[in-house]
């Protein structure tokens, strides 16, 4: 049996949803170290790392293993 779709509003909406003339940029934060350069998280070899956006691993995360979520003491380096 098909659905019955009830259209709540008959008109399209007269302006649009997203402006970018008025949108303000509000840059992120570091996740661990609160830097005003934002933060991604990179996986190499089954290892996660926090990296700023400027392209250097944050100085405070602690890289985790990617399959058990536990912290790595060891020493690792993100490949470039």
């Amino acid at each position: 049996m098909p659905a019955t779709l009830f259209v709540s509003r008959p008109a399209p909406l007269s302006a649009p949803l997203s402006r970018t003339e008025d949108a303000e940029l509000i840059p992120s934060s570091c996740q661990a170290c609160r830097a005003s350069c934002g933060s991604d998280w990179v996986f190499a070899d089954g290892a996660g790392f926090l990296v700023h956006r400027t392209g250097e691993r944050c100085p405070v995360a602690v890289p985790f293993s990617q399959e058990t979520g536990q912290p790595l003491t060891t020493a690792w380096t993100v490949a470039a």
